[in-house]
């Protein structure tokens, strides 16, 4: 089963998406902010990272920043999702870029695609 970190501030967007996505089929853990999400990333590498990018204590410009800096979390998809811009550098070190409100099935169907596992060469 794949783990899925949410990092959200929103306690209702954070409860949809845990409810939706646990009956998915995911495994999901939650963080309030950037510091609480590298701290369970700690706990239990998730496959897979859903980041806000406006939050209290370390918003998730700066989580994503230490994320790509540390060679244990770097290569961990990140879906960043906001109602703000994003500069071309954020973009770059994001796996994707979610526009708030998005529909869900472009969610979920970008987290799949994200967590496909290359197939090795015949």
């Amino acid at each position: 089963m794949k783990r899925l970190l949410i990092v959200d501030d929103e306690l209702a967007i954070v409860e949809a998406l845990q409810d939706i996505l646990s009956v998915e089929g995911y495994d999901v853990d939650t963080a309030f902010n950037g510091a609480e999400g590298l701290h369970r990333m700690a706990d239990a590498k998730p496959d897979l990272v859903l980041l806000d990018l406006m939050m209290p204590v370390m918003d998730g410009r700066e989580m994503l920043r230490r994320m790509r800096e540390d060679d244990g979390l770097r290569d961990i998809p990140v879906v960043v999702m906001s109602a703000g811009r994003i500069s071309d550098e954020e973009r770059r070190s994001s796996a994707r870029f979610l526009a708030k409100p998005f529909e869900l099935d472009v969610l979920l169907d970008t987290i799949a695609e994200l967590l496909v596992e290359p197939q090795p060469n015949a």
